[in-house]
């Protein structure tokens, strides 16, 4: 595909390899420009955690494919977002169940997007690299990449904490 951002111009279905082939290549080529900051916030509740993301206007993001299932919660903005085998444009406020085992990739418009993933997380773990890796299969740019810089400094804001 010479356009990677063909994906959201698809006004067919499409297999799911074909749309993991595209999520890919589009992951790939945007690695390769300069990076927008998307501000992550970390949210812990009894047996859950929630991890949120403010993406600016404009942006177009993929993210790491999951290891569980999880639900979404749109709180605000539109976004379209890529699913198994199309694209789906989505209107925040907006919550929908999403299956493991998928790359997804989204390109916002004129409005910031906040859109949380919610995960079960029964042992009340804290650790953001361990949640990580329980919850995504890990690439190696993206988030493990970061982890790198960081070294292992806690960068998150942590909200809403409640004593257990």
């Amino acid at each position: 595909m010479d356009n990677p951002l063909a994906i959201f111009e698809a006004t067919k279905e499409v297999s799911t390899i074909e749309m993991n082939a595209m999520v890919v290549q589009l992951q790939d080529r945007l690695m390769e420009m300069e990076q927008v900051e998307i501000v992550t916030l970390h949210k812990f509740l009894p047996g859950i955690y929630e991890r949120t993301i403010i993406i600016p206007p404009w942006t177009v993001l993929t993210g790491a494919e999951h290891r569980t299932a999880y639900k979404v919660r749109l709180e605000r903005g539109t976004i379209a977002v890529s699913t198994d085998t199309d694209v789906k444009i989505l209107t925040g406020p907006f919550e929908f169940d999403a299956p493991a085992g998928f790359q997804r990739a989204g390109r916002v418009f004129e409005d910031e997007v906040v859109w949380t993933d919610i995960y079960e997380n029964p042992d009340n773990c804290r650790n953001i690299e361990e949640l990580e890796n329980r919850l995504y299969v890990v690439p190696d740019i993206g988030l493990y990449e970061y982890r790198q810089l960081v070294k292992g400094e806690l960068l998150c804001q942590e909200f809403g904490q409640q004593q257990l």
